[in-house]
């Protein structure tokens, strides 16, 4: 029995010490001992020592800028509650005691990959937080479109573009203007639904409610035209792409000779002659300081002073002053037929949108905005921005990048251009920019157009599928 009773004592013993030890290393937290920062070319680490390895857990709260590492039974009174971080990405590193041990808080300026690794001796966790990044993510749409994201950050800052890749033998390219088939201003998701496209992008500079500057062509027929050459984007009878200066150069052949036409759906002017087509809306709105000639089929059908109504099929010659003088006598029935050039290379196109500068040519940076007379605050500025590409195996490349935002700039055409080489672009023309900048796909703006909402547009370019 005594035997018994020393086996009973010996396991209660044992059993208290083995309780004992226990209690108190539940009692005694793992300590971190240093807490530090430091930063390298592609990262900015962050490194905790302990001293027992402890275990913890990462998360990324829903805004991407807040890691939180949860370190488990870890006492960080011993360290600072702040870690001072020199670098870009980082905004701050707070360290705090918590129910089930401590946090550390890692404050981003935007979202950026991390990893966390480990050190056995001595204990150490580190996170690298990714300094400079690029991340590109392609979407196929349909068969002949896919939509890509691209994110990059470097010394330069934070860069995000968004592109369409489309095949032209799938896929028309067609201008749509603002009131869709007339002249006018709204958003491009409008412009885009109008056609039931599958996507689109904002396309030429424009002024007031019927102002375009630069030649848009729809479905062969001049829309708009400009008072000086620029390049442009289009497509021929084939559905090839094609990207060159466009000039306009009209005339209007009658018995009394050949006579400029100075523009196409804009204001008439002193001394010119103006041709107006349905493009422009209901009627001319012209005054009545002119005669205008309604013309179907090469043949005057009807004349007027002014404010002549506009219809399918039909064109008005409007003309002031020398050039109404130089049209008297001129009656119903005669024959008066419109020639339009606008350069070799448009001869067989059917739709275009003339914006400029060019960007790429063969493959290589060539920016012409001296030639074109386009201003230093758009060749030079970090704006937002819009392009159209031709690729080498002949798909058509529309690219927005995002700008004049916290953290986003944008682009100078300079960094554009080469942003669409490394896309595979052969050769490209700058689309208006700024707060204009917008890509829509499937229904959906998928950029962060700078005026915080859709800017109302002049014309747009969309995606159509072909029947």
């Amino acid at each position: 029995m005594k035997k018994i009773l020393n086996r009973v004592f010996s396991i209660v013993v044992f059993l208290f010490f083995i309780f004992q030890s226990m209690t108190f290393a539940a009692s005694s937290p793992i300590n971190m001992t240093q807490a530090r920062s430091g930063i390298s070319q592609d990262n900015v680490r962050i490194v905790l020592q302990f001293d027992t390895m402890p275990v913890y857990q990462a998360t990324v709260d829903s805004s991407g800028k807040n890691i939180n590492v949860d370190f488990s039974g870890v006492d960080a009174s011993k360290v600072q509650n702040s870690i001072n971080v020199d670098g870009d990405v980082v905004q701050s590193v707070n360290i705090t005691n918590i129910q089930s041990g401590c946090r550390v808080t890692i404050a981003l300026n935007q979202t950026v990959p991390y990893n966390v690794n480990v050190l056995q001796n001595p204990a150490r966790v580190f996170i690298d937080v990714k300094r400079y990044y690029e991340h590109t993510l392609k979407h196929n749409v349909e068969d002949g479109l896919d939509y890509i994201t691209y994110d990059r950050y470097n010394e330069n800052g934070l860069l995000k573009a968004y592109a369409l890749d489309i095949d032209p033998t799938k896929f028309e390219l067609i201008p749509v203007l603002g009131g869709g088939r007339t002249l006018g201003k709204s958003t491009v998701s409008s412009m885009v639904r109008y056609y039931n496209a599958e996507a689109g992008v904002n396309a030429s500079y424009f002024g007031g409610q019927k102002e375009v500057y630069g030649l848009t062509k729809i479905d062969g027929t001049v829309a708009t035209t400009t008072y000086l050459p620029r390049t442009a984007f289009g497509t021929d009878n084939t559905g090839k792409a094609i990207i060159g200066l466009v000039n306009y150069n009209g005339t209007v052949h009658t018995k009394n000779g050949d006579y400029p036409i100075s523009g196409v759906n804009c204001d008439r002017s002193a001394d010119t002659i103006v041709e107006y087509n349905s493009f422009y809306g209901d009627s001319t709105g012209t005054n009545e300081y002119g005669i205008e000639y309604v013309v179907q089929d090469n043949k005057i059908v009807q004349i007027n002073t002014n404010n002549s109504a506009l219809k399918d099929g039909q064109t008005v010659i409007s003309a002031h002053g020398t050039m109404q003088d130089a049209l008297k006598g001129l009656k119903v029935g005669d024959e008066m037929t419109i020639n339009e050039d606008l350069g070799d290379i448009w001869k067989n196109s059917l739709q275009i949108v003339g914006v400029g500068p060019r960007l790429v040519q063969n493959g290589q940076v060539n920016i012409t905005s001296d030639a074109e007379q386009i201003g230093s605050d758009v060749t030079w500025g970090m704006s937002p921005r819009t392009a159209a590409a031709i690729k080498a195996d002949g798909h058509v490349l529309l690219m927005v990048v995002d700008g004049r935002q916290e953290q986003v700039d944008g682009l100078t055409l300079n960094g554009f251009a080469q942003l669409l080489i490394k896309f595979g672009a052969v050769d490209a023309v700058n689309f208006d920019g700024g707060g204009s900048s917008e890509m829509v796909v499937g229904n959906q703006v998928v950029n962060n157009p700078s005026d915080g909402n859709e800017r109302l547009v002049g014309v747009s370019l969309a995606v159509v599928k072909k029947s």
